[in-house]
């Protein structure tokens, strides 16, 4: 009821008493006839009852009339307050649509009723419910062209509404009627360019009797509700996407070990989009495509095939291309060559090219079993941004073997050049001295044969401790990629088994795990095992440390002994410690650092190695 309505209601509840009275009066004034008779009487009385009557009639009929309004007024804030209870509990689209249809079900006593939403960038059903409607039904009611939906050029206010008929299709009706129902009506919001919303119900009765009023009302608040509901989701799903480029950017500078990088990048793909595979195709020597990494549901056929030559397949397509590949029914396209995949339902494959500048260095690749999968822009440039990040991981850990593969070509070179200097030289002074003891021999000088054999003897226990420490050393080396001070801890014990000299290790404020390059740990314990080494060949001593002092831009490592140490001005050009010196002074060039050595006659040796931190990865 309107205000003018209840304006109406006002003056007809003065007016009317008074127009009766004024009637009544003339009546009983009136010459025409006889009130004190009694047709007069029973004609005044039923004038009365009939004025009185047609009074009570007009005022309860508008009454009921406020009353049916008030009613409706109260369901329909009960149903929009719901709405806004569902909205400010819980912000996720399904269930706010599930709220409001119970609701609407309710208010309007309608036998069945759907909500869905369409987002209007990728023109596809964003999310659903249904009551009392078949599976197929609520499909066909999506799908059927709504001439009324909104479009690009009749853009709707927030909270704007359209009436539109629910079984406007003819295949619809027909599907309808065959479930009983004989009408729907719908009203087609919009909740601005976010997304559009229809809410419409169906009665099972020929003309049903629905307050469309209430039923635009309704859906005026719901297109609020809706635009909330797909701002939060929105903002989920950029926050699931920050959080899946933040986690493959922290596995590309944690990790150098490629393997372990795919995978977690895979894991994050299938995790945040809608994916149900996804692999990762290395570009080879050969312009080959090589199956490096595949995580889903169906790896078996996946791996039907793992090469690819290039241009061969999707995967070698987009690399031929250097552009994404997307394709949304497998069965029928001949270029996806993985019969396995296809007979698994497989429908969707995405494959985009992994660029380190110019330059296609593999592939990425997802697959679902879902048609619409992989549609989203926003899911491309999810997939666009971890590919990103993957091919600098998959370069730089490139870069890192070959870092590597020269490392271990300098490495051997130095300890080839050690064992020219050591070994080498010790087997050749054995050859010598048996060559010298067999003329002794055959000359019958039996003692000097003797003291030769004493000597040689000698030489052969101390070639077995060199050979002994080298292997101990060169497994804790190989060791270093784990932790740096747990692999020198275990060295010193070794060494202090083997040797008998107790070796302290000190560590400036704690024990603390030394974060350094591989190659850096790697010349760092060979350094420590040289100067070690030649405590236990030369320098008679008891006892040894290795200290770490507080690194500031520079890493101090001292290697110090209570030996008999040496006089560092007569220095030999063979023998210790000119060797030793050496081999150690080049391990600390190849990083940057240096090296000195102090000792003195009877007051032990310090050797002290420092590395410039600038250039390495520090201390954590």
């Amino acid at each position: 009821m309107t205000r003018t309505e209840l304006t109406y209601l006002k003056w007809l509840t003065i007016i009317l008493p008074f127009l009766f009275l004024v009637g009544v009066h003339i009546l009983l004034h009136s010459a025409l006839v006889n009130f004190h008779d009694p047709p007069g009487i029973y004609l005044v009385t039923l004038v009365v009852a009939l004025g009185v009557g047609l009074f009570s009639f007009v005022i309860f009929g508008m009454v009921t009339r406020l009353e049916s309004h008030i009613v409706d007024q109260n369901r329909l804030l009960s149903t929009t307050n719901q709405i806004a209870s569902a909205s400010a509990a819980n912000l996720e689209l399904e269930k706010l649509l599930d709220v409001t249809l119970e609701r609407v079900l309710e208010v309007t006593g309608a036998a069945a009723g759907i909500i869905y939403v369409v987002d209007p960038e990728l023109e596809s059903i964003a999310a659903t419910c249904h009551s009392g409607l078949t599976q197929e039904l609520a499909t066909k009611i999506q799908a059927q062209k709504l001439e009324e939906r909104v479009t690009d050029d009749q853009s709707l206010a927030a909270g704007h509404v359209q009436k539109i008929n629910l079984f406007k299709d003819d295949d619809v009706a027909d599907m309808a009627r065959r479930d009983g129902f004989q009408s729907g009506v719908a009203v087609l919001l919009d909740s601005t360019e976010l997304a559009n919303a229809v809410l419409g119900v169906a009665m099972k009765e020929e003309e049903p009797e629905i307050n469309s009023d209430l039923l635009s009302a309704i859906g005026s608040h719901l297109g609020l509700a809706v635009r909330n509901a797909v701002l939060f989701r929105r903002a989920n799903q950029r926050n699931q996407e920050l959080t899946a480029l933040l986690a493959v950017g922290r596995a590309a500078i944690s990790s150098l070990d490629l393997a372990e990088l795919l995978d977690k990048a895979l894991e994050t793909i299938i995790e945040v989009t809608s994916a149900e595979e996804a692999e990762v195709w290395l570009r080879s020597d050969k312009d080959e495509l090589v199956l490096e990494q595949q995580q889903g549901i169906a790896s078996e056929a996946f791996r039907e095939i793992t090469r690819f030559k290039w241009g061969e397949g999707l995967p070698g397509l987009a690399a031929r291309k250097g552009s994404t590949v997307l394709v949304h029914d497998l069965k029928d396209d001949p270029r996806f060559l993985r019969q396995q995949v296809k007979e698994l339902g497989f429908k969707s494959f995405c494959a985009l090219p992994l660029r380190h500048r110019s330059e296609v260095v593999g592939v990425l690749a997802v697959a679902s079993k879902d048609r619409a999968s992989l549609s989203s822009e926003a899911e491309r440039k999810l997939l666009e941004g971890i590919g990103e990040r993957l091919a600098v991981a998959i370069e730089n850990s490139r870069l890192h073997e070959q870092v590597l593969d020269q490392a271990v070509l300098e490495e051997r070179e130095r300890i080839a050049r050690e064992l020219h200097d050591g070994l080498a030289q010790v087997l050749g002074y054995i050859n010598t001295q048996t060559m010298a003891t067999k003329k002794l021999v055959a000359s019958k000088k039996l003692k000097e044969a003797q003291d030769q054999l004493n000597s040689m003897e000698e030489a052969t226990r101390e070639v077995y401790a060199d050979v002994r420490e080298a292997i101990m050393g060169l497994g804790s080396s190989l060791s270093s990629r784990g932790d740096f001070v747990a692999n020198l801890k275990q060295y010193l014990l070794d060494y202090s088994d083997l040797t008998g000299v107790t070796v302290d290790l000190e560590i400036s404020n704690g024990d603390r795990t030394f974060k350094l390059p591989a190659s850096t740990e790697l010349q760092l314990m060979r350094i420590i095992q040289e100067a070690l080494s030649n405590v236990r060949k030369h320098a008679q001593a008891t006892r040894a440390s290795v200290v770490f002092e507080p690194p500031d831009e520079t890493l101090t490592v001292r290697i110090e002994d209570n030996g008999r140490g040496f006089a560092p001005d007569r220095l030999t050009r063979t023998g210790w410690p000119h060797f030793g010196l050496r081999s150690m002074s080049e391990r600390a060039d190849a990083v940057g650092g240096n090296l000195d050595v102090a000792s003195a006659p009877d007051e032990g040796t310090k050797v002290t190695v420092r590395l410039p931190l600038r250039r390495q990865a520090g201390l954590q």
